[in-house]
């Protein structure tokens, strides 16, 4: 939740009409796509609900919200064509899957950054979850 009574949550969808709000990311986008939706305090309708993916098969697994209220979400993905935007790691490194960590802006209408964070090993990385603090920095374990 953030400091207005908004709550957030995120997961994966396989539906083509998983319902859409003020989506970034309208349409569905592969295999199984992250979503990122925030409801407003009494829970009775979406400020913004969101795909988040590429062609192939993408999960949403932890979303912290920082002081501004920008929501910080991490999972992985399957994706070659995963949405990043000012990456650390521009490219699906391989392997099993990749872990992403993306952050929304507070209206949901644009990423402020999105990357992919793995490597090119038979073993998958797994993030387990995400923080984030008052300066809007993100922090994942």
């Amino acid at each position: 939740m953030d400091s207005q009574g908004n709550a957030y949550v995120t997961g994966l969808t396989r539906s083509f009409s998983f319902p859409t709000a003020n989506a970034l990311q309208p349409t569905f986008g592969g295999a199984s796509d992250a979503f990122i939706a925030k409801f407003n305090p009494a829970g009775a309708a979406l400020i913004y609900s969101t795909y988040l993916g590429g062609s192939d098969d993408d999960f949403g697994y932890g979303i912290a919200v920082d002081f501004s209220g920008n929501a910080h979400v991490t999972g992985w993905t399957r994706s070659p064509d995963f949405p990043t935007v000012n990456p650390l790691q521009p490219a699906y490194a391989g392997g099993p899957f990749d872990n992403f960590v993306a952050k929304l802006n507070s209206d949901g209408s644009a990423l402020i950054y999105s990357t992919y964070l793995g490597g090119s090993g038979d073993q998958p990385e797994n993030i387990v979850g995400i923080a984030a603090d008052a300066a809007g920095n993100a922090y994942v374990a």
